[in-house]
């Protein structure tokens, strides 16, 4: 009987896959990424293609599956939401593999072992989700956006929500410990990494720019105490649902997921906070489909669909940089790569000659090569002007003087210009110009550097 049991033990080391239950073979499947396009109009003016078989439709209102291209012959596999006889524009809430492309006659397959593996016609993985022998029996797209893979019991091994790329849907978290951040794309037609990022960790929620390599903060909530995990909720504000709030809720990672949210009455039109909660906006009818998005041009949207209306079914429900949450000359990409900002306006490109009218080819000044040392630069000024990077900066460092603060700027290659603040004698290096703020305090002036 000894003997039974430990050639039984040793099968289990040797084979320990055995026991795990696997996909039903009824239930595998293998997708084509060929023939025809739909024609309907949709987010980036894509091509797309609805993924669907004789065993899933991969539909659940309003999310489907599909293949889109912005540039052809560069699909990216997906999640939409919105279905096409909204007369609405649908949206893209999840892409799997942004930063590496398949092409036609790519297959998407779901095999008995449980493993979901796009791959390229000679067999090439492109992306896949690693959950081979690791006892998922099924696939689904859950009614809030969320694809899971998940065991004979339910329990999820593998879900798209732990993977966010540039969006949140409604219960979708940010993890110190896990994935911890949105990335931009570039380009609504280029849907790879952008130089846009909303981090996540002890500092807080942050929003920074890389400025080739170095993150430079414009936004977000730093400082504040989020706990472990943030995540994106619309919350009804009363029991009849007839008014919701869209938050931003912090927990404690003490459970495995938080707590579902709970319904509150607010005491005042729209807090800034409360408690645990940062709130966004509130909305007058059912949040419950809206995502949070970190736009291309680095602005932080959030997209509500309301099914109610007849067309224009998805609305922008918050921007971080708008006339009523955070000036939107704040947003380093306002008045593109160079111009200055005065209430929510490009008003004028700043030059050596004076202030010019502003346009989308107003650019900061070429400067000569700088190695090692000082190149011959000069400045030209700009009165009641600030940087995107003063708020959070403190202003720079000082007190100094102007000279003082001239010189550092000339000897440092990587800066483009200061803001001296001439009433607290503070000196601002910025290594990125990008839109000027229009301050009305004359004592705030730009120094831009040029040749």
């Amino acid at each position: 009987m000894a003997t039974a049991f430990f050639h039984i033990f040793i099968l289990l080391i040797l084979f320990p896959f055995a026991a795990l239950a696997l996909v039903p073979a009824n239930q595998t499947f293998k997708f084509v990424n060929q023939g025809e396009f739909g024609d309907r109009i949709i987010e980036y003016d894509a091509s797309y293609r609805v993924i669907r078989n004789d065993v899933y439709t991969f539909f659940t209102f309003p999310f489907r599956l599909c293949f889109y291209n912005t540039t052809p012959d560069n699909y990216i596999f997906a999640i939409r939401a919105g279905v096409p006889g909204d007369e609405s524009l649908m949206r893209w809430v999840w892409d799997a593999n942004r930063n590496n492309p398949a092409h036609e006659n790519s297959t998407l397959t779901f095999g008995r072992d449980g493993n979901f593996v796009l791959a390229e016609a000679d067999g090439r993985v492109v992306w896949q989700t690693n959950t081979a022998n690791k006892g998922v029996t099924g696939i689904k797209l859950l009614p809030n956006g969320n694809l899971v893979l998940h065991d004979k019991n339910g329990k999820f091994i593998w879900q798209s929500f732990d993977y966010p790329t540039d969006t949140l849907l409604v219960g979708q978290l940010l993890r110190i410990k896990g994935r911890n951040k949105l990335v931009s794309r570039v380009s609504e037609m280029d849907g790879s990494d952008g130089k846009y990022s909303l981090v996540f960790d002890k500092k807080g929620l942050t929003m920074y720019i890389n400025n080739s390599g170095k993150l430079l903060q414009y936004g977000g909530w730093p400082g504040d105490d989020f706990g472990n995990i943030v995540s994106f909720e619309a919350i009804p504000e009363n029991d009849n649902a007839t008014a919701f709030e869209l938050v931003l809720s912090a927990y404690e990672e003490t459970t495995p997921t938080p707590p579902p949210p709970g319904r509150r009455r607010l005491l005042q039109v729209r807090p800034i906070s409360s408690g645990g909660q940062r709130n966004l906006n509130k909305l007058n009818y059912n949040a419950t489909y809206s995502f949070l998005r970190l736009s291309h041009d680095g602005n932080l949207r959030a997209y509500t669909y309301y099914d109610q209306v007849s067309y224009l079914k998805w609305d922008e429900t918050f921007a971080f940089f708008s006339s009523y949450f955070i000036r939107e000359c704040a947003l380093p990409s306002k008045c593109g790569s160079f111009g200055l900002c005065n209430k929510g306006m490009c008003v004028a490109c700043p030059s050596p000659k004076g202030l010019l009218g502003w346009s989308e080819s107003c650019a900061p000044p070429r400067l000569p090569p700088c190695k090692g040392g000082a190149a011959k630069v000069d400045y030209y000024k700009i009165i009641g002007v600030e940087n995107f990077l003063n708020p959070y900066l403190d202003d720079g460092k000082g007190p100094m003087k102007v000279e003082e603060c001239r010189e550092r700027c000339s000897r440092d290659c990587k800066c483009l210009g200061f803001i001296y603040k001439e009433d607290t004698s503070k000196c601002l290096l910025a290594p990125l110009l990008a839109t000027l703020i229009k301050d009305e305090n004359a004592t705030s002036v730009g120094y831009i550097k040029y040749s």
